[in-house]
């Protein structure tokens, strides 16, 4: 028996030097700490180690798809839009309508109305920019002459009287913000009048319209960007399954030419001035919505240089 005992003995007591069984902490004679197994405590470094390891996986992974998703709002054939920039111009119109129409316009219940149109109208602002810079720079038109843009930017201060300081004060931004935006609109510009209507100015609104179509829905677009849907009146062509639900680009002069329109008829018909107006293609109409203290308060129809109220 005694042998037995000895057998199972494992590691003398540093105080008192009495064997004791393998596992034991303390000695079973004094009562002091036993030394323990090194096999054991390498052990469990190797599971802390895993642990840390496992938890620096799941941070890297949170990162790349957790962290870095939210940085963008959209997505345009893997282009990413980004939040910084949609934020920027948000509050770069919300200031302006602010200063048009009230501090009010953006608060309480009706304010989050208007405030998620703005961001509606503004996100697919973007991805018709996105799209059509994608498509200019496939052509080769991805940059804009310096010289042309200083002149833009110096003919928008002298038709509105102002200095670099006022320009920067109204825009909500820097002069390189707005030398980037002008660079942009520039390539455009360019790009749809000799790539897309190659000269057709008589004919421009429709070739563009058919082009645009056809190549927004080849691309791949995604958005991140959580929106409630925005209704807007519109007349019987639409609500008889025209499939006019959603907007369409529009040659700028048409546009311009039916806010004019639109803003006289309005001014005519109620003395009021001080209106703004919003044009919207929906392919079987244009749509003109005459816009009051933030409210659309009349949406005509515009045609061959004529309005009619909806």
């Amino acid at each position: 028996m005694e042998s037995d005992s000895q057998s199972i003995k494992t590691s003398a007591c540093p105080s008192c030097g009495e064997g004791n069984e393998k596992g034991n902490q303390f000695c079973v004679y004094c009562g002091g700490s036993l030394p323990r197994r090194r096999e054991t405590r390498f052990k469990k470094r190797y599971i802390l180690f895993g642990a840390i390891g496992l938890i620096l996986v799941g941070v890297t992974i949170f990162f790349w798809i957790g962290g870095f998703e939210p940085k963008l709002v959209g997505r345009v054939n893997g282009e990413g839009i980004t939040r910084k920039e949609f934020s920027k111009r948000v509050e770069r119109a919300k200031k302006f309508y602010e200063l048009r129409y009230g501090q009010k316009l953006f608060q309480g219940e009706e304010g989050k109305e208007n405030l998620n149109r703005l961001k509606t109208d503004i996100l697919d602002e973007m991805t018709t920019e996105k799209i059509l810079l994608q498509e200019a720079k496939t052509t080769g038109y991805s940059s804009a002459p310096d010289e042309e843009i200083v002149k833009q930017v110096e003919a928008i201060k002298k038709k509105h009287g102002l200095s670099d300081a006022d320009l920067k004060q109204k825009m909500s931004g820097s002069i390189e913000d707005l030398k980037e935006e002008l660079r942009k609109e520039w390539i455009i510009s360019q790009f749809v009048e000799k790539a897309v209507l190659k000269g057709d100015q008589q004919n421009g609104n429709l070739l563009f319209a058919q082009w645009f179509t056809k190549t927004k829905a080849k691309a791949k677009i995604e958005t991140y960007e959580k929106l409630q849907p925005v209704s807007t009146a519109k007349p019987s062509c639409c609500r008889s399954g025209c499939g006019g639900e959603r907007a369409q680009p529009l040659d700028p002069k048409i546009e311009q030419e039916a806010k004019t329109k639109a803003l006289e008829y309005y001014e005519k018909k109620t003395q009021k001035k001080g209106a703004s107006a919003r044009v919207t293609n929906f392919g079987c109409h244009v749509q003109v919505d005459i816009i009051e203290d933030g409210k659309v308060v009349v949406s005509l129809t515009y045609r061959q240089g004529e309005v009619q109220e909806i």
